[in-house]
């Protein structure tokens, strides 16, 4: 097993279900890897944060229902394709002789069926009525969440240039709103790249800054009307989260760094921005 494969069973692994030969596989390959290692490390510690710490709703009947009913539609559709696949695949022999097309393919059945389960558990909470109040501590839940994967999967950025003109432009293009890109890095924060990701319900522009060994994923987003603009400090499982407002956009900086490395960091973004 190489560390593609690794990375690709990894959740599969820390949720116990992969089969006996997999989960061999991958405990060998573990043992022999430290960065698979570390990955599936930190990838526990997140399933462990979320488990501790995002709250927790029943949902209702009609929710489920829902749910349970997408989820068929889903299996059923996952079933129409395995049945063309094989198919396919008995019209080509060649194709027959190789194991790791059938591993996967199995696997991917369970992460679809995940992806979608995990979706419609973010729907829910949102959905139910009088649980907004305790929407940042969810937020800050798919911060930590999307900061980590990050670096799981070795995608901190889209576009990966340490010039703010380089990639100012391409969020510009790629987005709804125009964020601000600074240039840290004679104070100590060299600026990496920049990505799309998606949270609060909306497509949001992550910019990736380095502080020594460490990252620092800053995520903006327009604000709304009557936001709370006051600055909001959250540690959570060995993460740091700053949240800051202005009268255009929300900011969120998430990191491992210390908290004053953070604050350092937001004040030293804040100064550049321009003034209005």
């Amino acid at each position: 097993m190489n560390c593609e494969q690794a990375i690709k069973l990894m959740d599969g692994y820390v949720d116990g279900e992969l089969d006996a030969i997999a989960n061999q596989e991958i405990e060998l390959h573990l043992r022999e890897c430290k960065g698979c290692q570390q990955a599936y490390e930190t990838q526990r510690s997140l399933v462990h944060a979320i488990g501790t710490a995002a709250p927790y709703y029943k949902a209702p009947v009609e929710l489920r229902q829902r749910i349970q009913s997408s989820l068929r539609e889903e299996i059923s559709s996952l079933d129409r394709s395995q049945n063309t696949a094989r198919a396919t695949r008995a019209n080509r022999a060649s194709d027959d002789s190789r194991p790791s097309i059938a591993i996967f393919g199995s696997q991917w059945n369970w992460l679809a069926l995940a992806a979608v389960m995990m979706v419609a558990a973010i729907i829910g909470v949102n959905w139910i009525p009088g649980h907004r109040a305790g929407s940042d501590q969810f937020l800050a839940t798919q911060l930590i969440a999307s900061h980590v994967r990050s670096l799981m999967a070795s995608h901190l950025t889209d576009v990966a240039s340490s010039d703010q003109h380089t990639v100012k432009p391409w969020l510009d293009a790629k987005l709804d709103f125009a964020p601000a890109v600074v240039d840290l890095q004679s104070e100590g924060f060299p600026l990496l790249g920049g990505r799309l990701d998606y949270l609060d319900n909306r497509p949001v522009a992550a910019l990736v800054y380095q502080r020594r060994k460490h990252f620092i994923n800053l995520f903006i987003w327009p604000v709304q009307s009557g936001s709370n603009k006051a600055g909001e400090i959250i540690s959570r499982q060995g993460y740091q989260l700053v949240h800051w407002a202005d009268s255009d956009f929300n900011y969120w900086a998430v990191s491992d760094v210390n908290n004053d490395d953070l604050q350092s960091f937001k004040y030293l973004f804040e100064k550049q921005l321009p003034r209005r």
